[in-house]
């Protein structure tokens, strides 16, 4: 249920990243903290950032909180001297390095794209390329480590003053919006909480239905950091809310019920939220253009923004148990073939499909970081990486087999044909047009009469071979009105079971594959 209702918000987010206040759709880090000028992208209202440790994940959420010139707030707040102080002591020789920084923000308007840039040199400056009369955007912006919602140093201050307190403080209930968040979270229900404002500092104090009362120095770590989130951001609008790591203290389910309700908020409020994470629920709780992830060159020791992991590499990377066949393509087109062969296959060998994974990590240049990241987890033994037969030999190939070292022979395979995928599924339909018609459901004449009209309307087009055979299939596709993956999926599935088709040695490394990791 909550799968389904997050893939719901998802497809009601996307469009609302146009209708936003400046949406903040891009930071370019130079010189600060080791970043050589790194470029992290938003694309969807709630981005997750992971990481390892020391990627710089923090850094980011702490750069966004200087975009935006902030109503009410004071003139050392949101800025980057407050958010990336420097230590330098009157005496002594340790100092911190200063060195030339560059933060760029880049936003999205209903006027069109802008940008602003803070620079340090000798002290803090504003910029915006040239465009005169240009000024800071201005939005409320909201900032919390969900660590420090728990901070004993916090506590001892509350304790210190309500110790001294010599009149009654004043309490606030919070509010139905603020309540309700923590409602759909936690599996009890409060009948109130109150804050308690004590001079400059403020305490949480609850009292549940079924009696039970306590201030927030007796809640458990993920209820306050709760409470105090709802408190604070439930009726912000149209606001930039940044939280450094945002599972803290938080079960797995309440981690992800977390993340659902901050979307829900995002939409009803038109938030954009950006959160910092180690936790793998965290991550599946946003699509693909949410996931932002930061990794170090194993050669240049700079951080840099990795493509999103699919589920296949997130599970690797943070830790789940993947008890899979794990088979990584570039496409939809390949991974059409793949399971077409896997449809013969997996029913001979008496394997569940459930039991094999097929992952389209992209362009098979990026295979080689998918084989390193797998390697470093121990993970590389259950993958292996199929690539189009043009591949063969080259590149990609030679460097994948370095990553993935002992063994590596077994783990890259190749599809069939002397091209692309896609003209190697034009060479069959040409060759077995009657089989492929009645598969297809067309009549043999008319897909004659297709294919003729294809190979005319292509003849003289000036691409590459293998642009035009890409082409010219998704016009066949489109033709038919049949997915390519699926006429991909029919089509290896019919070749799996002849004989003599060139698809053979693939489906026998596929089976031996199969078998051997079935032990």
């Amino acid at each position: 249920m909550t799968d389904r209702r997050l893939r719901e918000l998802w497809d009601s987010l996307q469009g609302q990243k146009a209708y936003l206040p400046h949406f903040l759709s891009g930071i370019v880090l130079d010189g600060i903290r080791g970043f050589n000028n790194l470029r992290v992208m938003f694309d969807y209202p709630v981005s997750v950032i992971a990481g390892g440790n020391t990627t710089g994940k923090s850094t980011i959420v702490k750069a966004a909180a200087c975009a935006y010139k902030v109503p009410g707030a004071g003139v050392k707040d949101h800025v980057p001297s407050t958010q990336f102080p420097n230590h330098r002591p009157k005496f002594g020789k340790r100092q911190d390095t200063r060195e030339e920084v560059k933060i760029e923000f880049n936003y999205l308007t209903l006027d069109g794209p802008c940008s602003m840039r803070w620079r340090r040199a000798k002290g803090w400056t504003r910029s915006f390329f040239g465009h005169k009369n240009a000024s800071q955007p201005v939005r409320p912006v909201y900032l919390r480590r969900s660590s420090d919602l728990n901070s004993p140093a916090e506590v001892r201050s509350v304790l210190n003053k309500t110790a001294r307190l010599k009149s009654k403080p004043e309490e606030t209930p919070l509010t139905a919006a603020q309540i309700e968040f923590a409602y759909q979270i936690f599996p009890f229900r409060y009948s109130e909480v109150v804050d308690i404002s004590i001079g400059n500092k403020n305490l949480l104090f609850a009292a549940q239905e079924n009696g039970a009362a306590y201030s927030e120095l007796h809640m458990a770590a993920g209820e306050r950091a709760i409470l105090r989130l709802s408190q604070e951001i439930a009726q912000l609008n149209g606001a930039l809310v940044l939280i450094d790591e945002v599972e803290a203290g938080l079960h797995p389910v309440g981690q992800q019920m977390l993340m659902l309700h901050l979307q829900q908020l995002a939409l009803r409020n038109d938030l954009q939220i950006i959160v910092t994470s180690h936790s793998p629920v965290v991550l599946d709780c946003v699509p693909f253009n949410g996931k932002i992830f930061l990794d170090r060159d194993e050669v240049s020791g700079e951080v840099v923004v990795r493509p999103a992991y699919r589920d296949l590499m997130q599970n690797a990377l943070y830790g789940r148990t993947n008890e899979k066949l794990k088979l990584f393509c570039e496409d939809n087109i390949a991974e059409g073939i793949l399971k077409g062969i896997l449809d013969f296959l997996l029913s001979q060998e008496q394997i569940k499909w459930e039991l094999v994974h097929i992952g389209c990590v992209g362009k098979a240049s990026e295979f080689p970081i998918y084989a390193r990241a797998l390697a470093d987890v121990n993970q590389i033994q259950d993958t292996v990486f199929i690539l189009d037969s043009e591949q063969r030999n080259g590149e990609v190939q030679g460097k994948i087999q370095k990553a993935v070292g002992h063994g590596a022979n077994n783990s890259i395979l190749f599809l069939p044909g002397s091209g692309t995928s896609e003209s190697w599924v034009l060479e069959k339909l040409h060759q077995h047009l009657e089989v492929y018609a009645s598969r297809l459901e067309i009549d043999p004449g008319d897909l004659s009469n297709l294919m003729n009209r294809l190979d005319a309307i292509y003849a003289s087009a000036s691409d590459s071979s293998s642009e035009i055979a890409k082409n010219k299939f998704r016009s066949l596709s489109d033709s038919l009105r049949r997915d390519p993956a699926e006429i991909c999926r029919i089509f290896a599935h019919l070749e799996a079971d002849h004989q003599e088709s060139d698809i053979q040695p693939l489906v026998g490394e596929l089976r031996g594959i199969l078998r051997l990791w079935r032990g």
